[in-house]
């Protein structure tokens, strides 16, 4: 695989696909961190997950090879490996397991995505909050001496755009919860003291 990928480095906010673009590659993400967001009918941006170093990506449209629906940003700068749809089926044929892991990966993501909009249904905007922070903590947390640390930097654009509210009102919770010693904010960096008080609003 090595010998067929080719490196591609994207500077922050830089978009690495758009959607209606064919799914002719897929990504495997090496350094930095990658945005994956779809734009609604109404043109309101809704971000469906944020990829870390050793995830991949792009891999729905070209297994069904169909038009991409969704767009991926760099969050940060970032440094990606892009491998060809001919050559990935090659590999497949190669190693078919990889076609088994894929499917998996592709059910799992909608299972994901599922339950991100079951939650934009029937929760609160705290409930989808709490529940957010704990999920970013699961996938980005960095314990230290106040708590854990949410090592990606969010707006609260960023944070109302994963759980489909408006920005103030994001910013207003966010500050409740503050204000309840759930969470400690600097900057674009969340740390969360309460992970159990997070847990009940959840």
């Amino acid at each position: 695989m090595a010998k067929m990928v080719i490196e591609k480095s994207f500077r922050k906010k830089e978009r690495i696909y758009l959607p209606g673009e064919p799914g002719q590659s897929i990504y495997l993400l090496k350094k930095g961190v990658v945005k994956i967001s779809k734009v609604t009918l109404d043109g309101r941006e809704l971000t469906l997950a944020f990829l870390k170093p050793g995830e991949i990506f792009g891999e729905l449209e070209v297994m069904g090879e169909t038009a991409r629906d969704t767009q991926a940003e760099a969050h940060s700068d970032l440094l990606i490996c892009v491998l060809r749809r001919e050559n990935l089926m090659q590999i497949m044929e190669m190693k078919p397991k990889l076609g088994i892991q894929l499917s998996k990966l592709i059910g799992f993501r909608r299972k994901v995505i599922e339950n991100r909009l079951e939650n934009l249904i029937f929760r609160s905007i705290s409930q989808r909050l709490a529940s957010l922070l704990l999920e970013l903590g699961r996938e980005f947390g960095e314990p230290n001496g106040n708590g854990v640390k949410i090592n990606l930097p969010l707006t609260h654009q960023d944070l109302a755009n994963l759980i489909g509210a408006a920005r103030q009102t994001v910013t207003e919770t966010l500050h409740t919860f503050k204000s309840h010693g759930l969470i400690e904010m600097t900057g674009k960096w969340i740390t969360f003291k309460n992970p159990e008080g997070l847990k009940n609003l959840a």
